[in-house]
């Protein structure tokens, strides 16, 4: 058992991809860093995503057409959502709060901001990759590739390609020989797709999060396997209360992706967090299949290719965190993927993982509401790999007082 007086200068909750880049912010802002987490670096959703920086993904999931979908998502057996309906109470207020936000202005806003992280991104992950050594192939700039299997989606994917480009996403119509020209194994699937030239793919998320672990560890930085179980202020800063002891910090980050909701409300704020259950399948024999990160626009998952294999990653599951895998939502992936593709060998890898998700497609960042001395960085959904490094930047600018003034879309005040 840990002594019961440990003190940090930060102690960040957490130690995901998300929580190692606020670390590395804060170590290069002069802090003295404490990660907390139960788990290993990135073992958990940050080791499971398609690998993809999609500092395109402007939109919010709430959009005004979901009103004329959600019966197909809801019901069709060939859809990319699944719910658990035993888990519909409990869900609810999560998905009514989501609907009402459906609409044209509350769209525009939530794209407005995530325009507004997302357009440094990259940026902001070569400044920390620069940092880390052996990192040039864990990181790969060959764009990422939206291709649409029917005359229909190429014609609904316009309106959201037309509102990329009122925000300057840099992005290139392709119709369907220079989809083929690009990538040979799309040749006679698609009417037509999208280009995003500026993204980039991770080779291995986990090993990414293991050598950004490494390195602020190596800069001082100590790793504590704990749970936190709970918040107070105290006069010396905020007490801790762990399974292992009680910790005292000056300041405190949570950013603990799918568990942040308790520790928020611990500190005051009620945040409707819920967590998004993704699923990948690896398949070494079809490693070679794709070149880049390409998404079935119809499908809403990704072939990323990765060290050795080609990972499969997406839908949407809401369910339980408890609840096992669903084999159907993994039979869903495989099905959907060989009908393209034909038979992609034996998975080596199956997972299911918890995207921590708000029900207006933004993070949480910036200060808590009732306890001061903690801030948040969590929420983000399905760019949590793709804003880690900007939500790091971010949160030291706020430490610092000098956080932008469109900063306050993504505070925790937003859900009061």
């Amino acid at each position: 058992m840990r002594e019961s007086s440990q003190h940090a200068e930060v102690l960040v909750v957490g130690a995901g991809i998300v929580g190692l880049a606020c670390a590395w912010h804060l170590q290069q802002r002069g802090f003295d860093v404490t990660l907390m987490d139960p788990e290993p670096p990135g073992s958990a959703a940050s080791s499971g995503n398609a690998g993809v920086l999609a500092n395109y993904a402007i939109e919010p999931l709430a959009q005004p057409a979901i009103w004329r979908q959600a019966p197909g998502l809801l019901l069709s057996p060939h859809s990319p959502f699944h719910l658990r309906w035993q888990h519909l109470p409990g869900l609810a207020p999560w998905l009514w709060r989501f609907m009402r936000r459906a609409n044209r202005r509350s769209a525009a806003q939530a794209t407005q901001t995530l325009s507004e992280l997302l357009s440094p991104a990259v940026d902001d992950w070569r400044h920390i990759l620069d940092d880390l050594e052996e990192s040039g192939s864990l990181v790969q700039q060959r764009g990422s590739l939206c291709f649409y299997l029917s005359a229909r989606g190429w014609r609904e994917a316009q309106a959201e390609l037309a509102e990329r480009e009122r925000f300057g996403v840099n992005q290139q119509r392709l119709d369907a020989k220079a989809l083929a020209e690009l990538e040979p194994a799309l040749e006679g699937l698609a009417r037509g797709g999208i280009l995003f030239p500026e993204a980039c793919h991770v080779s291995d998320p986990l090993t990414l999060a293991r050598r950004l672990a490494e390195r602020v560890q190596g800069r001082g930085a100590a790793l504590v396997p704990a749970r936190v179980q709970g918040l107070a202020r105290n006069k010396g800063g905020v007490r801790i209360a762990t399974d292992q002891g009680a910790w005292q910090a000056e300041k405190v980050l949570i950013a603990a992706g799918a568990w942040s909701r308790p520790l928020a409300l611990a500190c005051g704020d009620r945040i409707p967090l819920i967590s998004e259950r993704g699923y990948h399948l690896e398949f070494p024999a079809a490693s070679e299949l794709v070149s880049r990160p390409c998404s079935p626009g119809e499908y809403a998952f990704y072939f990323t290719p990765m060290q050795g294999r080609l990972r499969i990653a997406g839908t949407v599951e809401l369910g339980h965190n408890d609840d096992p895998a669903n084999p159907r939502r993994l039979d869903y992936i495989r099905r959907h993927a060989e009908s393209l593709f034909g038979p992609l060998g034996e998975p080596s890898h199956t997972w299911l993982g918890l995207r921590p998700s708000l029900p207006d497609s933004l993070p949480v960042i910036g200060s808590a509401s009732a306890l001061p001395g903690v801030s948040y960085a969590f929420g983000h959904g399905h760019l949590g790999l793709t804003l880690a490094a900007t939500t790091g930047r971010l949160l030291a600018e706020s430490l610092a007082g000098e956080a932008p003034g469109w900063l306050a879309a993504c505070g925790a005040g937003r859900f009061r």
